[in-house]
């Protein structure tokens, strides 16, 4: 059921990202609770100790590019919010969909738009939901 629910978020998440290029807060809040709500009381296996833990790795790790402005923080918070959902390893193993999700999305917008490539915004929660897919397969 969490899988669901993350999928729902994510694709929330994508539809508000295209529209106005933000990640609404409370979505992501709901979600994260709601996972550590379900961990702790319903799904007895689950461990909220770790979830929190990978999403402060997720922070670390990307708080660089943050501060470099590579990345903006609704996408930073967004991918503690997968690594919440799916471990560290989830996170790797969706990666390089992502990865080249976001190559294609960036070369069809720049081409349409007629922008230089490196100054291409573009929806990063989309990419992520078309990365994450694989995950339910």
């Amino acid at each position: 059921m969490k899988n669901y629910i993350l999928l729902l978020t994510l694709f929330i998440c994508a539809l508000t990202d295209m529209a106005s290029y933000r990640i609404k807060n409370q979505v992501l809040i709901f979600s994260a609770a709601w996972l550590l709500f379900f961990e702790s009381f319903i799904y007895t296996n689950g461990d909220p100790v770790s979830d929190i833990l990978s999403a402060g790795i997720v922070f670390l790790i990307f708080l660089p590019f943050y501060m470099l402005n590579l990345v903006k923080a609704g996408d930073v918070k967004l991918l503690m919010l997968l690594s919440m959902y799916t471990g560290l390893h989830g996170i790797y193993s969706i990666a390089g969909t992502t990865a080249a999700v976001s190559a294609l999305i960036v070369v069809l917008i720049s081409s349409v738009s007629h922008e230089h490539i490196l100054k291409t915004r573009y929806p990063f929660a989309f990419a992520l939901l078309l990365g994450a897919l694989p995950l339910w397969y």
